[in-house]
């Protein structure tokens, strides 16, 4: 009986999420960024074919990116390096100043984690403007999302941050982020085989 209902429970969870990804295509074919980037496709198309004939890889800074950070993002956006027992994790979150960014965030990731106030061991807190100065992508609102650098380029990103704001520009950069990082790996992946 309890077999079947996990199986039961299986299914529902897989079928949920299948409507959660058709629904997110729609809402993404349905947006003005997808329009506007669609009409630039058939201008990117011969740029791409120009790089893959000369073999010059993409820089991750050189990414155009449709999304603007809002207003908003650009005068109380906060970003927080969270020190878990089990791993790390980037919080991003909207706060009138630096005091009530790390009240707000410890308040938070005290609720979503079950644990005391006191056990939440945050490191890393950078205004807006901070990770704006020192950061180096061309995109200067990417730079929120940098972690790494090795020369001139950025060596790692934010991979799997907590998002504790509504802002959906934010939400817009860091998915448009990941979407010109997964075309490079598609692009050097095809190079490779071709190779």
């Amino acid at each position: 009986m309890a077999n079947a209902d996990l199986a039961v429970l299986w299914g529902v969870g897989i079928l949920a999420l299948a409507c959660l990804v058709v629904c997110g295509v729609y809402v993404f074919w349905s947006s003005a960024t997808y329009r506007g980037r669609k009409q630039r496709f058939g201008k990117q198309v011969s740029g791409i074919r120009a790089i893959s004939k000369s073999k010059a890889p993409l820089s991750q800074t050189e990414a155009t990116m449709g999304t603007q950070l809002s207003h908003r993002c650009r005068t109380s956006l906060y970003r927080a390096v969270f020190d878990n027992t089990h791993h790390e994790s980037i919080v991003f979150l909207l706060a009138g100043s630096r005091d009530d960014a790390r009240e707000r965030v410890v308040g938070a990731l005290a609720a979503i984690h079950g644990i005391a106030v006191q056990s939440v061991r945050l490191s890393n807190l950078a205004s807006f403007q901070e990770m704006i100065d020192i950061g180096i992508s061309e995109d200067r609102d990417l730079r929120v999302f940098e972690l790494a650098w090795k020369g001139p380029s950025v060596s790692a990103w934010v991979g799997h941050p907590l998002f504790l704001t509504d802002d959906c520009t934010l939400l817009g950069k860091w998915a448009e982020l990941y979407a010109d990082l997964a075309r490079e790996l598609a692009l050097s992946m095809i190079d490779r085989a071709r190779g």
